[in-house]
Formats: C-alpha cells, structure tokens, sequence
C-alpha cells in the first residue's frame, strides 16, 4: 500500500477517540504515505500528529461542489486503499465517488464500501472498539500506544502545589450532559482547601459555566480561551486530578493518564464514548444533574483522591 487516504470528520471528541485507530494504521503501514481528509480546526492538530503524512482540509460545511472539486483532485494521487473512520452519510456520497472514478478499495461502515463494517446497536461497543472492528477486516490489529507527547508543550507556569484541572463546559447542544456548573465550583473551593492550585479550561463559549468557580475559589489560573489541545493535555500532565463532563476537552486531558473524574449520564451514548484507562473514574446518574456534590465527596473520599 503506497499511498493510503484516512477520512476523520467529527467533534474534537470523537477526533481523540479515532488515535488509537490512527496509531494501528500507521504501525501497520509503516511505510506508506498516509493522507487525512479532515476539518480546517484539526489541520494544526494532525500536522503533529506522527499518524499522518499529509493533511487535506476538508470541512463538512462545503458544498458537495467544492467537496467532489477537491476529491476529483486527489484522484491523481491513486491511493490504493480508503480507510473512512468518519462513516456518515456525506462519507457514503464519497465511497460512491471513488468507487466510479478509481480502483481503490475502502474501508468504511457505509455503503459501497469493499470491507464494510456493521455498526451493532448504539451502546453495545465503544466508539474506539468499534472502529478497531473496522480495521480487523483489512488485517489491522490494535496497536496499543500511550504516548502522546507529541502534544506536550512547555508552560509558562510553575506549579509548587498540587494541581487540580476542571473542564465545566459543553458544546452548545451537549447541556443535557453538563453538571451543574456551581457543583463544580463547590468541588474546586474543597480542593483549594486542600492547598490545591485550581485550573480551569474552556472556550470563550464557556465563560458562564467557568464562573461560578472563578467567583467562589480565591486564585485561579484561568485559561479560558487559552487552551487549545496542546495546552489542555500539557496542563492534565501537570494535574494530580482532574473533573469533567462528557466533552470533547476532557477526551484530550483523560490522555495524560492522571486521576480522572467523568461525570456522565448513565446511558448508551456514554457508554459508546467512554475513556479507557485504570485513571478513569466515572460518577454517573440516569441524569448527571442528579449526581449532588456530596456524592461526588463521598466518591473522593472512597477512592482516596484528594
């Protein structure tokens, strides 16, 4: 295999969750230059990332006339294998293209895939398992990989205390999965107690479930709007615990292998989206907004995490 095209669309969640399918398929291929189909926000991301050789902007947004443009264009380059780890619909639109202008196989859980994987029902394997039954039936094992550091970036800051990192915010559509943000913030003052230096990451989009821990904790280290992936998995190396809901930032932080606390719905989709790791502590209720801050306490204090 020469030449391999890999498509990866998604939420930055999802992005983390496709690594361990990316690592297999470069250990596999150790050989072969391996192109990315992805969005322009994770084009800085995967320039790093040691999995891919080259990377194609391609955001979901296009038109299918840019999009078809730009595909028409990387027909020249006659890949000899399509690993779609995308599967939607609009990936479907792109099997049925290079399957009637190329000879190239795909892999793909979409129709007019060669090597087609059937997704079983939501909830009865994880997203990452899922995938890596995809790549069983092109020959690819599951490469285990834990380092990361090709995301470590130095910080400016010097931390002579414990450090204790909280991602209280969501996406706009994710509010149903997000713990009420004054529970977070009555969780980082017990820590600042505790003599704990208190983080928080997030978006501008999360200035209001940052807040309130902002408001009741005496110093924070704020880097709201200051925490890219890099930032976030450089921070969570630091940390000695970390809190988070079921978002796309604490995918990133639950890479650094340290005390992880994910507060979750107790459903199939959390389930499908799980972090994997003896680091991973997960507090969950049929809704998390019925987890109290006590139970959290309580949790803490069973496990010996403060």
């Amino acid at each position: 295999m020469k030449k391999i095209l890999t498509i990866k669309h998604g939420s930055l969640g999802d992005i983390i969750m496709s690594l361990p399918a990316f690592a297999s398929i470069r250990f596999h291929y150790k050989n072969s230059k391996i192109f990315l189909l992805t969005e322009r926000k994770y084009i800085d991301f995967f320039t790093k990332c040691p999995f891919v050789d080259f990377v194609v902007e391609d955001n979901r947004k296009d038109s299918l006339f840019s999009t078809f443009k730009r595909l028409t264009k990387l027909v020249d380059e006659n890949f000899n294998l399509i690993i779609d780890l995308q599967n939607s619909k609009r990936t479907t639109l792109y099997n049925i293209f290079f399957r009637l202008s190329h000879s190239v196989k795909i892999s793909s859980s979409r129709s007019f895939a060669h090597y087609r994987y059937l997704i079983p029902q939501q909830g009865t394997e994880s997203v990452v398992s899922g995938l890596f039954n995809q790549l069983k039936l092109i020959g690819i094992q599951k490469k285990e990989y834990q380092n990361f550091d090709w995301l470590k970036i130095d910080l400016k800051e010097k931390f002579d205390r414990p450090l204790a990192l909280f991602i209280p915010g969501v996406s706009k559509s994710g509010s149903y999965k997000q713990w009420q943000t004054n529970k977070f913030a009555d969780i980082a003052k017990h820590y600042e107690k505790l003599n704990y230096i208190i983080c928080v990451v997030g978006t501008k989009e999360d200035k209001k479930s940052v807040s309130p821990i902002i408001s009741l904790c005496n110093n924070v280290l704020n880097k709201m709007d200051q925490s890219p992936p890099e930032v976030i998995y450089s921070l969570a190396l630091q940390a000695k615990i970390i809190f988070s809901n079921d978002t796309g930032p604490g995918h990133v932080a639950s890479l650094a292998k340290k005390n992880f606390i994910w507060l979750v719905n107790d459903n199939k989709l959390s389930k499908a989206n799980q972090p994997t790791g003896n680091h991973i502590y997960k507090i969950q209720a049929p809704s998390v907004k019925d987890i109290s801050t006590k139970d959290v306490i309580n949790f803490l204090e069973k496990n010996n995490l403060f």
